[in-house]
């Protein structure tokens, strides 16, 4: 996976092979995701990658990364589907390999605000239900032939990048397509005999918080 990760973002790194200066930064934090339309709240995971910083002028940068990122959302009652409720306490896990490529601007000494798109692509999809009345509660149900591979999103955020090396960041990741697929959940114990858009209204909404070294 190392080895993979660094071949990756060398490949996304050469069309700014160019550039005067590159910085090599490892990165890890935390993940706060949730599905909109879903009802459900903010799910906590780890965000851990690596990205690439080339200066392109002296205020402004590309920052392309690779990240391995654990999203979904939770329930203390129910995640509502359109007319479907799954009841008790519900998880659900998506893990993503995203790579965003970032616009960088640097407002003052190492204050900096960026954006750009992000291409994910689902690792991992799983589901659990906690509940008495429900059969298999509290085991993990593969849920990942429900889940749309990929996911495109555009991300937001600001940082400061100190002398010494460490990077501080925030960033919120708005969704722009269907995280889950339409099709049967019936191993879940939902029966809906009306499924049309309700995929639709399942997109990623990410809050992120890296802390970083910059190389």
């Amino acid at each position: 996976m190392k080895k993979f990760l660094i071949l990756l973002l060398a490949t996304l790194a050469f069309p700014f092979a160019q550039a005067q200066e590159f910085h090599f930064m490892p990165k890890v934090g935390m993940s706060f995701a949730n599905l909109t339309n879903s009802e459900g709240k903010m799910a906590p995971g780890l965000n851990i990658g690596v990205a690439a910083e080339f200066p392109v002028f002296d205020s402004f940068s590309i920052e392309p990364g690779v990240y391995y990122s654990m999203q979904g959302t939770r329930s203390s009652s129910y995640v509502g589907m359109g007319d479907m409720r799954v009841g008790g306490d519900v998880t659900f896990d998506m893990d993503y390999i995203n790579i965003p490529i970032y616009a960088k601007y640097y407002v003052y000494e190492g204050f900096h605000l960026f954006a750009g798109p992000q291409f994910g692509f689902n690792v991992h999809s799983s589901v659990n239900v906690d509940a008495r009345d429900f059969e298999g509660s509290g085991d993990d149900i593969d849920i990942k032939d429900a889940v749309n591979t990929f996911d495109f999103s555009i991300g937001i955020g600001a940082g400061y990048q100190f002398d010494m090396g460490l990077n501080i960041a925030i960033n919120y990741n708005i969704g722009l397509t269907h995280a889950i697929k339409q099709g049967d959940f019936s191993d879940l114990g939902i029966d809906a005999d009306e499924w049309e858009g309700w995929n639709d209204s399942f997109r990623n909404s990410v809050l992120q918080i890296n802390l970083g070294y910059r190389f």
